[in-house]
């Protein structure tokens, strides 16, 4: 042993760019890689230099040398391994979406704040560089106040469904719940979300048993309005954009504009971080350590997550629904 607190990787699909950003941390030693397929989890170690591998959690969980913990299952585990977790002591990296139903959402803050240990939320995309320039210009105030954002998610998810094919499954993931990074982004830009509205399709995807054309409309308690785009069925690469409008100017494109005289748009500088996993890895370790809260935390993690069941919620009944962040809820309005 190092010496170092130690980190395990739970789940070895998703969960192999976890242990890439655990060893690319001086402060920390990847101990241990657990996966239900045993043999993958062997390979995983073998290949990496890990000194344990498991095919069970509980072994995790009793290992007194682990501190950290990344979740990197289906969505379907990381309500109960998550929770298991905190309570064992561990600090928790969970992977995004926090859960499929908004009472487990509601389990793991309970937890995290029962047990006083760390937990956040792999919201990735607030640490890739191209995002960050335009939390950063929206920050300056280059766009003046916010009174709209849109972010959009363009995937397709034939034949990509994971193990069982989990993704698809409706009672495990919703497409506007598992494609998330649209409504955090806006919120992230924006703030808190004040009332939700959506409406939906299903035509590009009929293999999928639920809509694959979402889109969403938000109000946040700024005033600013927003919208969200989630597609899991669309013909063409993948793609997540973007966009904010403000009294001072407007950023598309990575592209600041200031007046509609402006000939060209003003690119705007991009930081430089490491990637989106091993920022998110590093921010949470580095807070850890230094006692300071984590970014992303359960709370901050949870809204972004149950705004998203909220759209789910506006599908199903046609209503609008106010959020209520106070109370991690959101209701017909």
């Amino acid at each position: 042993m190092s010496g170092k607190p130690g980190a395990a990787v739970v789940g070895l699909r998703m969960g192999q760019n976890h242990c890439r950003a655990y060893q690319a941390i001086e402060a920390v030693e990847l101990r241990a890689v657990c996966d239900a397929d045993a043999a993958r989890a062997r390979q995983t170690a073998t290949e990496l230099g890990v000194p344990v591998a498991t095919s069970r959690f509980e072994d995790i969980l009793a290992d007194d040398a682990v501190r950290f913990v990344s979740v990197a299952t289906p969505d379907q585990f990381h309500a109960e391994m998550t929770v298991a977790a905190l309570r064992a002591g561990k600090d928790v990296l969970c992977e995004k979406p926090m859960a499929p139903t908004p009472d487990e959402v509601r389990q793991m803050v309970r937890a995290a704040e029962e047990t006083g240990r760390a937990l956040m939320v792999g919201q990735s995309y607030r640490f890739d560089a191209k995002y960050l320039a335009v939390k950063q210009a929206v920050g300056r105030g280059d766009v003046g106040e916010v009174y709209f954002v849109a972010s959009d998610y363009w995937n397709n998810l034939v034949g990509v469904g994971g193990e069982g094919n989990w993704r698809n499954d409706p009672r495990i993931r919703h497409p506007f719940v598992g494609g998330c990074h649209a409504a955090d982004l806006a919120r992230w830009i924006a703030g808190e979300v004040a009332e939700v509205s959506a409406l939906a399709n299903h035509k590009a995807f009929k293999e999928q048993p639920t809509e694959d054309f979402i889109t969403a409309s938000f109000v946040f308690q700024s005033g600013a309005i927003g919208r969200a785009i989630v597609s899991s069925g669309c013909r063409r690469p993948f793609l997540t954009t973007l966009e904010v409008h403000g009294t001072e100017g407007s950023i598309v494109d990575g592209k600041l504009w200031k007046s509609k005289a402006d000939k060209e748009a003003t690119p705007l500088p991009i930081p430089q971080v490491p990637g989106p996993i091993e920022g998110e890895t590093r921010a949470f370790v580095e807070a850890v350590l230094a006692g300071r809260p984590v970014p992303v935390d359960a709370r901050d993690a949870a809204l972004s997550t149950l705004v998203a069941h909220a759209v789910v919620a506006c599908l199903r009944t046609g209503a609008t629904m106010r959020m209520n962040p106070k109370e991690l809820g959101f209701s017909p309005t």
